[in-house]
């Protein structure tokens, strides 16, 4: 046993370590933990407890920010530590693993196998190698605590188990929310043995029913309520079609991990019709249709592990609450297969010891492949986490893979600007315009970076096109400096064409100047009479301004020209009749 623990935290050691050196990253690293106030001073311990992960209603984990909170408080900043405490909560994890499938198996070979298989899965990357991996981590090591100590509770009915088990699992739900999945993986295992009654099971589920109650109540007086949700039925319905595609890719990066990238997405198909949700639904509807086939041929063990696998995933599915990184896209992290690698990497391990004991390859074949196979995931592990320890490389392979991410796209545009490469940045911020155009950081972002080049006029447009949000006084001390620069050239007889007057007139209006607006509006229509925006905005001035014959024939002028949007058209058409009937 002690022989057998040492291998796994070597394997760990080794497929992992590279990753120690890395620095913090831009993205969810400045704002868990850099340019987080909360944790740099234990007077805010009660704080914590009292407030969302992101400060915000939807997530709350605040074990993982008391776990940051200690750690700024002996190491500071030093991300080594930080990364380290990851490193040990996953060696940590994998002994669990062990512990856990041999308890499930009865068989510590197996146990053995499938822990060495979890510590060094290159499919862990995400998780370990990034520090607010940590929600996954420290949900994960209560959630493994959990169904061991329910397996030795449910073994001989020490009931002095279940009170342990409502502080684990209730620890468990402050880390991750997916935690609340454990009691329905519970469910399933029990179904395994029938020489009890249902009746009598539910009786050993009261430590969930305690903390999953606790939890909710918890929340509910915090106000951490929200969820993000899909907009009607055929949005999410399509959302789960997507999750299914992703699920089948999730599944060979179990056996083949070439494509590991952060940040993993992919787009909401657009209908069902759309050849890849058909072949989604084809491959799934033939996996039932199999499976109902060769139903008693398969053992309930196996099919518990199908199903583990399956409530696993279920928090991210999309049915459940919306999982996204951007409008249109579904996040499908390899994070997210933290746990539910354990019953996939368990079937791994049966299978190979099955083709074993029935003789169908040679011993020694069997040996070389099943080492080749250890050795190619502890290579790839160790790639992922030299990539890991340098985020400009991580960011780039996910590029690679995914050049349409807004995310990534944004992430990168920062990295850049922290290199002073402004030229760089604005190529990456205009990338994540384009994915994700309705994102005001985005805009913002770029437009910064084009006022920095001197290019003010397109860097205002960026800056009035949506509202700024928390960032607004930032934005304006933007805006004004752009203007008067734009003021400057006028003077110097610059001259700017609509589309710059129609931004120009956006400013004035946004920053309360009603003439001036007017008249860099007029302007606008004055170099092209087809320039919707300016006369939909004059019309909106002059309702203002209560100049009824002058809103009327802005509206007019909007509605002659042919190739107004939808929006554009039914907007000036109900202001128009609104006019017509005073």
């Amino acid at each position: 046993m002690l022989r057998r623990i040492a291998v796994i935290i070597i394997l760990g050691l080794i497929a992992y370590g590279s990753m120690l050196p890395a620095p913090f990253k831009t993205m969810d690293d400045q704002l868990s933990i850099v340019e987080n106030p909360t944790i740099k001073s234990t007077a805010n311990i009660s704080e914590i407890f009292h407030q969302g992960y992101f400060h915000d209603q939807y997530y709350y984990r605040p074990l993982v920010n008391l776990s940051f909170m200690g750690e700024y408080q002996v190491f500071g900043f030093k991300s080594f530590f930080y990364n380290l405490d990851n490193l040990i909560l996953h060696i940590v994890n994998a002994l669990l693993v062990f512990l856990l499938v041999s308890r499930l198996t009865n068989n510590e070979g197996i146990g053995f196998w499938t822990g060495i298989l979890f510590v060094i899965h290159p499919v862990q990357w995400e998780a370990v190698c990034n520090i607010p991996g940590r929600a996954i981590l420290m949900s994960a090591f209560f959630v493994l605590s959990s169904f061991i100590l329910f397996l030795e509770f449910y073994k001989d009915r020490r009931w002095y188990f279940l009170p342990i088990i409502v502080i684990t699992f209730f620890a468990g739900l402050l880390c991750k929310e997916s935690t609340g999945i454990l009691p329905l993986v519970l469910v399933t295992y029990l179904s395994l043995d029938r020489s009890i009654s249902w009746q009598d099971k539910f009786k050993y589920f009261w430590p969930f029913i305690i903390g999953i109650a606790g939890y909710f109540f918890l929340r509910h007086h915090l106000g951490i309520t929200k969820v993000f949700h899909a907009d009607d039925p055929r949005a999410l319905m399509l959302g789960f079609v997507t999750f299914l595609r992703s699920v089948i890719t999730d599944l060979r990066l179990f056996v083949l991990p070439l494509d590991l990238h952060f940040d993993r997405c992919r787009p909401i198909f657009i209908s069902f019709t759309y050849p890849p949700a058909i072949l989604a639904m084809v491959f799934w509807t033939m996996a039932a249709v199999l499976l109902f086939c060769w139903r008693r041929k398969i053992s309930p063990f196996v099919f518990f592990l199908m199903g583990w696998f399956a409530l696993e995933l279920l928090p991210v599915s999309q049915l459940i609450t919306g999982i996204g990184v951007g409008a249109g896209r579904v996040s499908t992290a390899e994070h997210f297969l933290y746990v539910a690698c354990i019953p996939v990497l368990t079937g791994m391990v049966m299978f190979f010891r099955w083709l074993s004991e029935k003789g169908f390859v040679k011993l020694p074949l069997l040996k070389c492949i099943a080492g080749g196979f250890l050795a190619f995931l502890l290579l790839t592990a160790i790639e992922q986490s030299i990539y890991a320890s340098s985020e400009f490389s991580m960011l780039q392979r996910s590029l690679f893979f995914e050049p349409n991410n807004p995310r990534i796209q944004g992430a990168m545009g920062l990295l850049s600007v922290y290199r002073n490469d402004i030229p760089d940045a604005e190529i990456h911020f205009r990338a994540a315009v384009k994915a994700e155009p309705l994102n005001p950081t985005y805009h913002i972002s770029l437009g910064t970076a084009l006022c920095q080049q001197g290019k003010w006029m397109e860097g205002l447009a960026q800056l009035v096109v949506f509202d700024a949000g928390k960032d607004k006084a930032l934005v304006q001390g933007q805006e004004k400096l752009t203007m008067s620069h734009i003021q400057e050239e006028l003077s110097q007889g610059k001259k700017f064409d609509a589309r710059g007057w129609l931004t120009i007139g956006i400013y004035y209006a946004q920053t309360g100047q009603i003439q001036p607006a007017i008249d860099a509006f007029l302007r606008s229509v004055t170099l092209n009479p087809r320039q919707s925006d300016a006369w939909l905005n004059l019309g909106s001035l002059y309702e203002a301004e209560q100049d009824w014959p002058a809103a009327k024939r802005a509206y007019q002028k909007l509605l002659a020209i042919q190739d107004l949007t939808v929006f554009q058209r039914e907007l000036g058409t109900r202001h128009l009749i609104g006019i017509e009937k005073r």
